[in-house]
């Protein structure tokens, strides 16, 4: 029965204009009025005033509406469109949710969600064509669409169309200009928006979960906190559902750990050298034959005064040593402290780990190993020799490209 409403749910679905006075909503009122109390006591009133789901309405709006882009709801997009536009989302900020989801849902998928938006804007009056919102063309799409690409994810996204197999740069040229040079770049919403609309539509569609773990990281750089992303989820509960809704968050968690610790990777030199507090030194020449790429070496401690002579070794983005064996009759071994960047090391038989400034590694003599910078990454850790009796290194095989590419 209508009556079953709570006062709360009655109250914020009047001031929505929709509910069971509505068009859209009274014939399921009558017709299932067990289902429509359950929806509307649910969405209206416990996750409208859960404190912790908490949202300023019109950012409500827009992830509800991209979450219905999502899970390609249609019917209960048109509903909810008409409650946005009631309390403030204006009709250009709309349609650029449903533009932002084209290069993500597909064109095919958006069409119907046109089509049904045009026509609630048209049953109130509002003119069409909306105003025109691109600002690049067909000769900056691509370069300005990269220039959104490296502030959302990165230096490692510049000029992207250049490295790859060939149908990866291809596909590169087209995310670039495309995805990002042509919704992007465009007016009416900002880049956080966007960036928060597509975590929204990514995390409803359900199936895209390396995708959408980029995106939280994405949003997370561009200053869509945590704690928004996971309101923005518990408010799109009663239309995703708990399986999407459990995923969701869980990449949610799990993104933000790999963000604290990608956090140290940095591929600009100058910024590098200032985290680098035991500074480059000068190229590693002597040992260039047993490294893929350039590494550079600075003495630390190295007198006689001392037991344990010290080096800071630094590595270049993708640079790496060969695999190698510490040798000694007794003692010897070598211990390494990174402190700037972000980099790798690996014993044989075991995966590789990843290193952050002040995480160690111990490597007893006799064990193969190596060690170097992420892809994405300068790197510089203290290396300790350890005294011992007949001390030697082994150099051997390089760490080859197609082992180190799957790190």
């Amino acid at each position: 029965m209508i009556s079953d409403l709570t006062q709360i749910a009655e109250k914020n679905t009047s001031t929505l204009g929709i509910g069971h006075t509505s068009a859209q909503d009274s014939a399921l009122f009558k017709s299932d009025p067990e289902f429509m109390r359950n929806l509307y006591n649910f969405a209206y009133d416990e996750v409208f005033m859960e404190k912790k789901a908490y949202l300023e309405p019109k950012i409500r709006s827009i992830v509800i509406l991209a979450a219905l882009l999502g899970c390609q709801c249609g019917e209960e997009f048109t509903v909810l469109l008409t409650a946005a536009l009631n309390t403030g989302l204006a009709p250009i900020e709309a349609r650029e949710i449903i533009y932002q989801a084209a290069a993500y849902m597909g064109c095919a998928r958006i069409r119907p969600f046109l089509t049904a938006a045009n026509q609630v804007f048209t049953e109130r009056g509002i003119t069409l064509p909306l105003e025109a919102k691109g600002t690049t063309t067909a000769e900056n799409r691509r370069e300005k669409g990269n220039q959104i690409q490296i502030t959302i994810f990165g230096e490692g996204m510049r000029n992207n169309w250049n490295t790859g197999k060939p149908w990866r740069q291809t596909l590169n040229s087209w995310l670039a200009a495309n995805c990002f040079g042509d919704y992007y770049t465009r007016g009416g919403l900002d880049i956080k928006t966007r960036e928060l609309v597509t975590f929204c539509i990514l995390a409803a569609d359900g199936s895209c979960a390396p995708q959408l773990a980029s995106h939280i990281a994405g949003n997370i750089t561009v200053g869509n906190t945590k704690d928004l992303l996971i309101r923005a989820v518990l408010n799109m509960t009663p239309y995703i559902g708990y399986p999407r809704t459990l995923n969701a968050i869980a990449c949610v968690e799990a993104a933000e750990q790999k963000v604290q610790m990608n956090s140290y990777e940095t591929t600009d030199a100058e910024t590098f050298d200032r985290q680098n507090i035991f500074g480059k030194g000068t190229e590693n020449t002597a040992f260039s034959a047993y490294f893929i790429g350039k590494s550079y070496l600075n003495p630390v401690k190295t007198d006689s005064s001392s037991p344990v002579a010290i080096f800071n070794v630094t590595f270049e983005p993708g640079c790496r040593n060969n695999w190698h064996i510490h040798h000694a009759s007794s003692g010897g071994g070598q211990m390494i402290i990174c402190t700037a960047g972000s980099g790798w090391y690996q014993i044989e038989g075991h995966e590789a780990v990843s290193m952050k400034p002040g995480d160690a590694a111990y490597f007893p003599p006799g064990i193969k190993h190596w060690h170097g910078a992420k892809a994405n990454s300068w790197f510089s850790h203290l290396a300790f020799e350890l005294p011992g009796e007949n001390t030697s290194n082994e150099w051997l095989e390089p760490v080859s490209d197609d082992f180190y590419s799957k790190l």
